[in-house]
Protein backbone atom coordinates (compact mmCIF):
# COMPACT_ATOMS: atom_id res chain seq x y z
CA UNK A 1 0.00 0.00 0.00
CA UNK A 2 1.42 3.69 -1.18
CA UNK A 3 2.43 5.13 2.47
CA UNK A 4 0.78 8.32 1.53
CA UNK A 5 -2.85 6.93 1.14
CA UNK A 6 -1.95 5.02 4.48
CA UNK A 7 -1.17 8.30 6.28
CA UNK A 8 -4.25 9.72 4.96
CA UNK A 9 -6.62 7.20 6.03
CA UNK A 10 -4.66 7.30 9.61
CA UNK A 11 -5.49 11.27 9.76
CA UNK A 12 -8.93 10.75 9.01
CA UNK A 13 -9.48 8.16 11.24
CA UNK A 14 -8.17 10.25 14.19
CA UNK A 15 -10.65 12.95 13.17
CA UNK A 16 -14.04 10.89 13.26
CA UNK A 17 -15.42 8.37 15.84
CA UNK A 18 -16.86 4.55 15.23
CA UNK A 19 -20.22 5.63 14.18
CA UNK A 20 -19.10 8.48 11.81
CA UNK A 21 -16.68 6.37 10.05
CA UNK A 22 -19.79 3.74 9.77
CA UNK A 23 -21.11 6.61 8.05
CA UNK A 24 -18.34 7.59 5.93
CA UNK A 25 -17.71 4.05 4.70
CA UNK A 26 -21.19 4.26 3.15
CA UNK A 27 -20.49 7.40 1.13
CA UNK A 28 -17.35 6.00 0.48
CA UNK A 29 -19.34 2.93 -1.38
CA UNK A 30 -21.63 5.53 -3.53
CA UNK A 31 -18.52 7.34 -5.01
CA UNK A 32 -17.19 4.03 -6.22
CA UNK A 33 -20.56 2.75 -7.56
CA UNK A 34 -20.99 6.10 -9.07
CA UNK A 35 -23.79 7.04 -7.35
CA UNK A 36 -23.00 10.07 -6.21
CA UNK A 37 -22.34 12.96 -8.06
CA UNK A 38 -21.66 15.60 -5.71
CA UNK A 39 -18.35 14.33 -5.43
CA UNK A 40 -15.54 13.88 -7.85
CA UNK A 41 -12.00 12.38 -7.28
CA UNK A 42 -8.97 13.24 -8.12
CA UNK A 43 -7.73 12.82 -11.88
CA UNK A 44 -5.93 10.12 -12.57
CA UNK A 45 -2.02 10.43 -13.14
CA UNK A 46 -1.17 10.90 -16.69
CA UNK A 47 1.55 8.65 -18.54
CA UNK A 48 5.18 10.06 -18.39
CA UNK A 49 5.23 11.24 -21.38
CA UNK A 50 2.14 12.12 -22.03
CA UNK A 51 2.16 16.62 -22.56
CA UNK A 52 -0.31 18.94 -22.94
CA UNK A 53 1.95 21.38 -24.49
CA UNK A 54 5.47 20.59 -25.19
CA UNK A 55 7.60 22.04 -27.65
CA UNK A 56 10.47 20.52 -30.10
CA UNK A 57 13.55 22.39 -29.11
CA UNK A 58 15.34 22.29 -32.56
CA UNK A 59 14.36 24.62 -35.37
CA UNK A 60 13.38 23.09 -38.87
CA UNK A 61 15.33 23.13 -41.44
CA UNK A 62 14.47 26.05 -43.98
CA UNK A 63 13.26 25.21 -47.35
CA UNK A 64 15.84 24.87 -49.73
CA UNK A 65 16.61 27.75 -52.48
CA UNK A 66 16.27 26.47 -55.50
CA UNK A 67 19.25 26.44 -57.90
CA UNK A 68 19.21 28.93 -60.69
CA UNK A 69 19.68 27.89 -64.34
CA UNK A 70 19.91 30.17 -67.15
CA UNK A 71 17.80 30.38 -69.78
CA UNK A 72 18.55 27.35 -72.28
CA UNK A 73 19.09 30.16 -75.70
CA UNK A 74 21.66 31.71 -73.13
CA UNK A 75 23.40 28.80 -72.06
CA UNK A 76 23.18 27.39 -75.95
CA UNK A 77 24.63 30.98 -77.46
CA UNK A 78 27.20 30.76 -74.57
CA UNK A 79 28.92 26.51 -75.43
CA UNK A 80 29.02 27.27 -78.67
CA UNK A 81 31.28 30.41 -79.14
CA UNK A 82 33.13 28.34 -76.43
CA UNK A 83 33.38 25.42 -78.13
CA UNK A 84 33.67 27.10 -81.56
CA UNK A 85 30.77 24.37 -82.93
CA UNK A 86 27.02 24.70 -83.22
CA UNK A 87 24.72 22.33 -80.50
CA UNK A 88 22.86 20.59 -82.96
CA UNK A 89 19.14 18.64 -81.89
CA UNK A 90 19.10 15.46 -81.25
CA UNK A 91 17.80 12.94 -84.22
CA UNK A 92 15.52 10.21 -82.15
CA UNK A 93 17.10 6.39 -83.34
CA UNK A 94 14.63 4.63 -81.48
CA UNK A 95 11.22 5.99 -82.80
CA UNK A 96 10.29 6.67 -79.24
CA UNK A 97 8.96 10.53 -79.29
CA UNK A 98 9.06 12.10 -76.59
CA UNK A 99 5.69 13.87 -75.44
CA UNK A 100 4.09 16.93 -77.15
CA UNK A 101 5.50 19.92 -74.47
CA UNK A 102 8.14 18.13 -72.83
CA UNK A 103 10.79 20.97 -71.57
CA UNK A 104 13.99 20.60 -69.23
CA UNK A 105 12.42 21.14 -66.07
CA UNK A 106 15.70 23.67 -65.48
CA UNK A 107 16.67 25.51 -68.24
CA UNK A 108 13.48 24.92 -70.18
CA UNK A 109 14.55 23.75 -73.16
CA UNK A 110 12.42 21.95 -75.59
CA UNK A 111 12.04 18.57 -76.47
CA UNK A 112 14.15 18.30 -79.63
CA UNK A 113 17.10 18.98 -77.33
CA UNK A 114 15.92 15.68 -74.56
CA UNK A 115 16.67 12.49 -74.64
CA UNK A 116 15.64 9.15 -72.68
CA UNK A 117 18.17 8.85 -69.97
CA UNK A 118 16.95 5.77 -68.39
CA UNK A 119 16.62 3.11 -71.62
CA UNK A 120 12.99 0.93 -71.30
CA UNK A 121 11.25 2.90 -68.14
CA UNK A 122 11.78 5.69 -69.95
CA UNK A 123 10.74 8.31 -67.19
CA UNK A 124 13.51 10.00 -66.99
CA UNK A 125 15.36 12.96 -69.52
CA UNK A 126 18.63 14.45 -70.10
CA UNK A 127 18.84 18.26 -71.77
CA UNK A 128 22.08 18.35 -73.98
CA UNK A 129 22.13 21.98 -73.41
CA UNK A 130 22.56 22.15 -69.66
CA UNK A 131 23.51 18.17 -68.64
CA UNK A 132 20.93 18.11 -66.08
CA UNK A 133 18.40 15.21 -65.50
CA UNK A 134 14.57 15.32 -65.50
CA UNK A 135 11.42 13.59 -64.45
CA UNK A 136 9.47 12.53 -67.69
CA UNK A 137 6.28 11.87 -65.43
CA UNK A 138 6.50 14.70 -62.97
CA UNK A 139 3.94 15.71 -61.45
CA UNK A 140 2.46 18.78 -62.12
CA UNK A 141 2.23 19.57 -58.50
CA UNK A 142 5.48 21.57 -57.15
CA UNK A 143 6.52 21.23 -53.46
CA UNK A 144 5.73 24.21 -51.51
CA UNK A 145 7.07 23.08 -48.54
CA UNK A 146 8.07 25.72 -46.13
CA UNK A 147 10.39 23.96 -43.66
CA UNK A 148 11.72 20.38 -43.68
CA UNK A 149 12.63 18.25 -40.32
CA UNK A 150 15.58 18.30 -39.22
CA UNK A 151 16.37 14.93 -37.69
CA UNK A 152 15.08 13.20 -41.26
CA UNK A 153 14.90 16.26 -43.69
CA UNK A 154 10.89 15.31 -45.04
CA UNK A 155 8.72 18.05 -45.59
CA UNK A 156 6.68 19.28 -42.86
CA UNK A 157 3.00 19.69 -43.57
CA UNK A 158 0.64 22.42 -42.34
CA UNK A 159 -1.04 20.28 -39.13
CA UNK A 160 -2.97 22.93 -36.95
CA UNK A 161 -3.51 26.83 -36.53
CA UNK A 162 -5.25 29.63 -34.56
CA UNK A 163 -4.68 32.88 -34.03
CA UNK A 164 -1.52 32.98 -32.86
CA UNK A 165 0.66 30.57 -34.69
CA UNK A 166 0.84 27.71 -37.01
CA UNK A 167 1.66 23.84 -36.35
CA UNK A 168 3.71 22.10 -38.74
CA UNK A 169 4.23 18.39 -37.92
CA UNK A 170 6.67 15.50 -39.72
CA UNK A 171 4.71 12.59 -41.51
CA UNK A 172 7.76 10.24 -41.45
CA UNK A 173 6.82 7.31 -39.50
CA UNK A 174 10.42 5.88 -39.65
CA UNK A 175 12.45 9.81 -38.60
CA UNK A 176 14.82 9.01 -35.94
CA UNK A 177 12.93 11.74 -33.82
CA UNK A 178 9.27 9.52 -34.58
CA UNK A 179 11.50 6.26 -33.47
CA UNK A 180 13.46 7.47 -30.81
CA UNK A 181 10.27 9.25 -29.24
CA UNK A 182 8.26 5.79 -29.18
CA UNK A 183 10.99 3.68 -27.94
CA UNK A 184 10.87 5.71 -24.97
CA UNK A 185 7.21 5.36 -24.09
CA UNK A 186 6.23 2.68 -20.93
CA UNK A 187 4.46 -0.33 -21.64
CA UNK A 188 1.25 0.63 -20.55
CA UNK A 189 1.43 4.11 -23.09
CA UNK A 190 2.29 1.68 -26.00
CA UNK A 191 -1.01 -0.29 -24.58
CA UNK A 192 -3.10 2.59 -24.65
CA UNK A 193 -1.67 3.55 -28.01
CA UNK A 194 -1.94 0.64 -29.95
CA UNK A 195 -5.67 0.84 -28.84
CA UNK A 196 -5.48 4.06 -30.70
CA UNK A 197 -2.43 4.57 -32.86
CA UNK A 198 -2.82 8.18 -33.71
CA UNK A 199 -3.79 8.62 -30.65
CA UNK A 200 -2.25 12.94 -30.43
CA UNK A 201 -1.54 13.40 -26.77
CA UNK A 202 2.28 11.78 -26.49
CA UNK A 203 2.99 13.73 -29.61
CA UNK A 204 5.87 11.47 -30.72
CA UNK A 205 6.92 13.19 -33.90
CA UNK A 206 8.60 16.12 -34.45
CA UNK A 207 6.66 19.53 -34.55
CA UNK A 208 7.35 22.78 -35.51
CA UNK A 209 5.38 26.12 -33.83
CA UNK A 210 5.53 29.15 -35.89
CA UNK A 211 4.04 32.45 -34.49
CA UNK A 212 2.62 35.26 -35.98
CA UNK A 213 2.44 37.80 -33.60
CA UNK A 214 1.85 41.47 -34.24
CA UNK A 215 3.71 44.04 -31.42
CA UNK A 216 0.62 44.60 -30.14
CA UNK A 217 -0.01 40.95 -29.43
CA UNK A 218 3.24 40.74 -27.69
CA UNK A 219 2.69 43.81 -25.56
CA UNK A 220 3.91 43.36 -21.82
CA UNK A 221 1.27 44.48 -19.14
CA UNK A 222 1.97 47.85 -17.91
CA UNK A 223 -0.31 49.78 -15.40
CA UNK A 224 -2.59 52.21 -16.94
CA UNK A 225 -2.60 55.79 -16.24
CA UNK A 226 -4.90 56.84 -13.95
CA UNK A 227 -6.78 60.02 -14.80
CA UNK A 228 -8.87 61.18 -11.87
CA UNK A 229 -5.47 61.23 -9.64
CA UNK A 230 -3.21 64.27 -10.59
CA UNK A 231 -0.05 63.99 -8.18
CA UNK A 232 0.75 67.10 -9.21
CA UNK A 233 -2.56 68.36 -7.31
CA UNK A 234 -2.62 66.16 -4.56
CA UNK A 235 -3.97 67.62 -1.13
CA UNK A 236 -1.21 65.74 0.51
CA UNK A 237 2.54 67.11 0.96
CA UNK A 238 5.13 65.16 -1.57
CA UNK A 239 6.51 63.81 1.30
CA UNK A 240 3.63 62.26 2.69
CA UNK A 241 3.50 60.40 -1.17
CA UNK A 242 6.99 59.53 -0.17
CA UNK A 243 5.58 58.02 3.31
CA UNK A 244 3.29 56.37 2.02
CA UNK A 245 4.80 54.36 -1.11
CA UNK A 246 7.94 53.83 1.61
CA UNK A 247 5.55 52.06 3.70
CA UNK A 248 3.51 49.68 0.98
CA UNK A 249 6.02 49.38 -1.21
CA UNK A 250 9.80 49.51 0.81
CA UNK A 251 7.81 47.61 3.55
CA UNK A 252 5.11 45.74 1.91
CA UNK A 253 2.54 46.91 4.06
CA UNK A 254 -1.06 46.94 3.13
CA UNK A 255 -3.39 50.25 2.55
CA UNK A 256 -5.00 49.73 5.78
CA UNK A 257 -2.01 49.28 8.19
CA UNK A 258 -0.27 52.24 6.38
CA UNK A 259 -2.72 54.41 6.96
CA UNK A 260 -2.41 52.72 10.56
CA UNK A 261 1.17 53.87 10.43
CA UNK A 262 0.63 57.36 9.08
CA UNK A 263 -1.43 58.26 11.44
CA UNK A 264 -0.22 56.06 14.64
CA UNK A 265 3.68 57.54 13.76
CA UNK A 266 3.56 60.62 12.04
CA UNK A 267 0.22 61.93 12.85
CA UNK A 268 -0.86 62.23 9.51
CA UNK A 269 -4.44 61.32 8.46
CA UNK A 270 -5.39 59.62 4.68
CA UNK A 271 -7.62 56.94 4.06
CA UNK A 272 -6.93 53.60 2.49
CA UNK A 273 -8.26 54.43 -0.49
CA UNK A 274 -5.94 57.69 -0.80
CA UNK A 275 -3.02 55.56 -0.37
CA UNK A 276 -4.24 53.10 -3.30
CA UNK A 277 -5.46 56.05 -5.58
CA UNK A 278 -1.33 57.52 -4.95
CA UNK A 279 0.28 53.80 -5.33
CA UNK A 280 -1.60 53.58 -8.74
CA UNK A 281 -1.03 57.02 -9.48
CA UNK A 282 2.64 56.86 -8.65
CA UNK A 283 3.18 53.70 -11.11
CA UNK A 284 1.15 54.88 -14.11
CA UNK A 285 3.81 57.57 -14.03
CA UNK A 286 6.71 55.65 -13.33
CA UNK A 287 6.01 52.46 -15.51
CA UNK A 288 7.66 54.36 -18.81
CA UNK A 289 10.74 55.62 -16.85
CA UNK A 290 11.30 52.36 -14.95
CA UNK A 291 11.52 50.27 -18.66
CA UNK A 292 13.36 53.11 -20.16
CA UNK A 293 15.98 52.09 -17.42
CA UNK A 294 15.55 48.28 -17.40
CA UNK A 295 19.52 47.40 -17.99
CA UNK A 296 20.14 44.69 -20.68
CA UNK A 297 21.62 41.74 -18.97
CA UNK A 298 25.07 41.25 -20.06
CA UNK A 299 26.07 37.71 -17.96
CA UNK A 300 24.22 34.64 -17.75
CA UNK A 301 20.13 35.51 -16.45
CA UNK A 302 17.53 33.57 -15.55
CA UNK A 303 13.84 33.52 -15.91
CA UNK A 304 10.86 32.22 -13.59
CA UNK A 305 6.70 32.87 -13.03
CA UNK A 306 5.53 32.69 -9.81
CA UNK A 307 1.44 32.75 -9.00
CA UNK A 308 -0.36 35.71 -7.69
CA UNK A 309 -3.83 35.76 -6.85
CA UNK A 310 -6.57 38.05 -8.43
CA UNK A 311 -10.35 38.49 -7.70
CA UNK A 312 -9.53 34.68 -6.12
CA UNK A 313 -7.84 32.87 -9.14
CA UNK A 314 -4.28 32.74 -10.01
CA UNK A 315 -2.16 34.83 -12.09
CA UNK A 316 1.74 35.12 -13.16
CA UNK A 317 4.59 37.32 -13.15
CA UNK A 318 7.10 36.64 -15.16
CA UNK A 319 10.86 37.97 -14.06
CA UNK A 320 14.14 37.90 -15.71
CA UNK A 321 17.07 38.89 -13.62
CA UNK A 322 20.76 39.18 -14.96
CA UNK A 323 23.37 37.34 -12.35
CA UNK A 324 26.24 39.29 -12.10
CA UNK A 325 24.53 43.12 -11.63
CA UNK A 326 21.26 40.94 -9.29
CA UNK A 327 19.18 43.64 -11.44
CA UNK A 328 15.53 42.57 -13.28
CA UNK A 329 16.28 42.95 -16.27
CA UNK A 330 12.28 42.24 -17.81
CA UNK A 331 8.98 41.57 -16.57
CA UNK A 332 5.64 40.72 -17.55
CA UNK A 333 2.16 39.66 -15.95
CA UNK A 334 -0.29 37.74 -17.38
CA UNK A 335 -3.86 35.60 -16.45
CA UNK A 336 -1.87 32.02 -18.15
CA UNK A 337 1.28 30.61 -17.94
CA UNK A 338 1.25 30.79 -22.14
CA UNK A 339 3.89 31.08 -24.53
CA UNK A 340 2.75 34.57 -25.41
CA UNK A 341 3.47 36.50 -22.16
CA UNK A 342 6.71 34.24 -22.07
CA UNK A 343 7.47 35.62 -25.74
CA UNK A 344 6.58 39.34 -24.39
CA UNK A 345 8.89 38.72 -21.33
CA UNK A 346 11.94 37.70 -23.45
CA UNK A 347 11.25 41.11 -26.10
CA UNK A 348 10.61 43.58 -23.30
CA UNK A 349 14.08 42.36 -21.93
CA UNK A 350 16.50 41.15 -24.89
CA UNK A 351 15.51 43.99 -27.70
CA UNK A 352 18.26 45.53 -27.34
CA UNK A 353 20.79 43.04 -26.61
CA UNK A 354 23.74 42.68 -29.70
CA UNK A 355 25.12 39.44 -27.91
CA UNK A 356 22.01 37.93 -25.66
CA UNK A 357 23.74 35.51 -22.51
CA UNK A 358 22.43 32.27 -21.83
CA UNK A 359 19.03 32.62 -20.57
CA UNK A 360 18.42 29.73 -17.57
CA UNK A 361 14.54 28.41 -17.14
CA UNK A 362 12.72 25.73 -15.05
CA UNK A 363 10.75 23.01 -17.45
CA UNK A 364 7.93 25.07 -18.55
CA UNK A 365 7.81 24.71 -22.48
CA UNK A 366 6.36 28.32 -22.81
CA UNK A 367 9.88 29.20 -22.69
CA UNK A 368 11.59 26.55 -25.51
CA UNK A 369 8.41 28.28 -27.70
CA UNK A 370 9.28 32.24 -26.28
CA UNK A 371 12.97 31.27 -27.09
CA UNK A 372 12.47 29.54 -31.05
CA UNK A 373 10.31 32.70 -31.57
CA UNK A 374 12.47 35.28 -30.61
CA UNK A 375 15.53 33.87 -32.38
CA UNK A 376 13.04 33.18 -35.52
CA UNK A 377 12.84 37.28 -35.39
CA UNK A 378 16.49 38.00 -35.30
CA UNK A 379 18.49 38.85 -38.41
CA UNK A 380 21.88 37.90 -37.26
CA UNK A 381 22.94 34.38 -35.93
CA UNK A 382 25.08 35.58 -33.43
CA UNK A 383 22.05 37.53 -31.33
CA UNK A 384 20.20 34.26 -30.85
CA UNK A 385 19.20 33.54 -27.49
CA UNK A 386 20.79 30.23 -26.07
CA UNK A 387 18.39 28.96 -23.69
CA UNK A 388 19.22 26.18 -20.86
CA UNK A 389 17.03 24.03 -18.55
CA UNK A 390 16.96 23.60 -15.08
CA UNK A 391 14.54 20.83 -13.65
CA UNK A 392 13.05 19.50 -10.82
CA UNK A 393 14.27 19.95 -7.48
CA UNK A 394 17.69 17.61 -7.34
CA UNK A 395 19.67 17.50 -10.17
CA UNK A 396 19.55 14.73 -12.49
CA UNK A 397 21.14 15.52 -15.49
CA UNK A 398 24.10 17.68 -16.12
CA UNK A 399 22.68 20.55 -17.41
CA UNK A 400 20.90 21.05 -14.35
CA UNK A 401 23.42 20.35 -12.38
CA UNK A 402 26.13 23.12 -14.60
CA UNK A 403 23.21 25.61 -13.97
CA UNK A 404 20.87 25.54 -11.02
CA UNK A 405 22.90 28.35 -9.00
CA UNK A 406 21.34 30.98 -11.53
CA UNK A 407 17.61 29.16 -11.23
CA UNK A 408 18.22 30.12 -7.75
CA UNK A 409 18.86 33.25 -7.73
CA UNK A 410 15.48 34.23 -9.87
CA UNK A 411 13.72 31.89 -7.02
CA UNK A 412 15.28 34.21 -4.30
CA UNK A 413 13.70 37.34 -6.42
CA UNK A 414 10.48 35.37 -6.30
CA UNK A 415 10.56 35.20 -2.42
CA UNK A 416 11.56 38.75 -1.86
CA UNK A 417 8.43 40.00 -4.06
CA UNK A 418 6.13 37.30 -2.17
CA UNK A 419 7.26 39.10 1.13
CA UNK A 420 6.01 42.48 -0.56
CA UNK A 421 2.79 40.92 -2.21
CA UNK A 422 1.99 38.42 0.37
CA UNK A 423 0.06 41.37 3.03
CA UNK A 424 -2.31 42.20 0.19
CA UNK A 425 -3.92 38.85 0.91
CA UNK A 426 -4.65 38.60 -3.24
CA UNK A 427 -5.47 41.56 -5.59
CA UNK A 428 -9.30 42.45 -6.65
CA UNK A 429 -7.87 43.85 -9.97
CA UNK A 430 -5.76 42.95 -12.64
CA UNK A 431 -4.61 46.69 -12.84
CA UNK A 432 -3.42 46.64 -8.93
CA UNK A 433 -1.25 43.86 -9.34
CA UNK A 434 0.27 45.39 -12.30
CA UNK A 435 1.24 48.68 -10.45
CA UNK A 436 2.17 46.77 -7.32
CA UNK A 437 4.83 44.82 -9.23
CA UNK A 438 5.91 48.35 -11.09
CA UNK A 439 6.28 50.07 -8.21
CA UNK A 440 8.12 46.93 -6.76
CA UNK A 441 10.85 46.63 -9.70
CA UNK A 442 11.20 50.47 -9.31
CA UNK A 443 12.44 49.86 -5.87
CA UNK A 444 14.26 46.38 -6.33
CA UNK A 445 15.95 48.14 -9.47
CA UNK A 446 16.63 51.47 -8.03
CA UNK A 447 16.33 52.05 -3.80
CA UNK A 448 16.55 48.69 -2.36
CA UNK A 449 20.02 47.68 -0.94
CA UNK A 450 21.55 44.43 -2.16
CA UNK A 451 24.52 42.62 -0.30
CA UNK A 452 26.10 41.48 -3.19
CA UNK A 453 26.25 44.76 -4.55
CA UNK A 454 28.47 46.08 -1.63
CA UNK A 455 24.59 47.39 0.03
CA UNK A 456 24.29 49.91 -2.90
CA UNK A 457 21.14 49.17 -5.91
CA UNK A 458 21.63 46.97 -8.76
CA UNK A 459 21.19 50.13 -11.25
CA UNK A 460 22.87 53.52 -9.65
CA UNK A 461 20.75 56.48 -10.62
CA UNK A 462 22.58 59.77 -10.42
CA UNK A 463 19.55 61.06 -9.47
CA UNK A 464 19.10 59.30 -6.28
CA UNK A 465 22.90 59.60 -5.36
CA UNK A 466 22.27 62.33 -2.59
CA UNK A 467 19.18 61.15 -1.39
CA UNK A 468 19.63 58.48 2.10
CA UNK A 469 16.04 58.53 2.84
CA UNK A 470 13.14 56.49 1.47
CA UNK A 471 10.47 59.06 0.81
CA UNK A 472 12.67 61.58 -0.65
CA UNK A 473 14.13 58.95 -3.09
CA UNK A 474 10.46 58.19 -4.25
CA UNK A 475 9.85 61.88 -4.87
CA UNK A 476 13.20 62.38 -6.53
CA UNK A 477 12.21 59.66 -8.61
CA UNK A 478 8.66 61.04 -9.70
CA UNK A 479 10.97 64.12 -10.87
CA UNK A 480 13.22 62.44 -12.75
CA UNK A 481 9.97 60.52 -14.70
CA UNK A 482 8.72 63.97 -15.20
Amino acid sequence: MNRSILKLVQWFCRQINFNELASAVIIFHEVLNGSRSDISLKPADKPPHYRDFRIDTIPPLPAPIPEETPHWKTLKAETEKRNGTLIKPIKTRSGKELPAGTRCSHCNAPKHYLYLNNGKLASQTRCKICGKTSSLNQSKHKQKAKYYCPHCSYALFKWKTNVYSTIYKCPNSKCSHYLSKKQQLTNEEQSERSQEKYNPNYKLHYQYREYHLSSKDIETQRPVKETHVDLRKIHNSYHTLGLILSLTINLGLSSRITRDALKGLFGISVSHQTVINYVNATAGYLSDYVDQHLPVPKSTCAADETYIIVDGKWNYTWFIIDSDTRAICGYNLSQTRGAIPAIGLLNNCFNNATYPPDLITDGNPSYDAAVMAYNASVNNKTNELTKRTVIGLKNLDSESTEYRSFKQLVERLNRTYKYHTRPRAGFKSFDGATSLTTLFVAYYNFIRPHATCDHKPPVILAALKDQKLYPAQWVALLQEAA
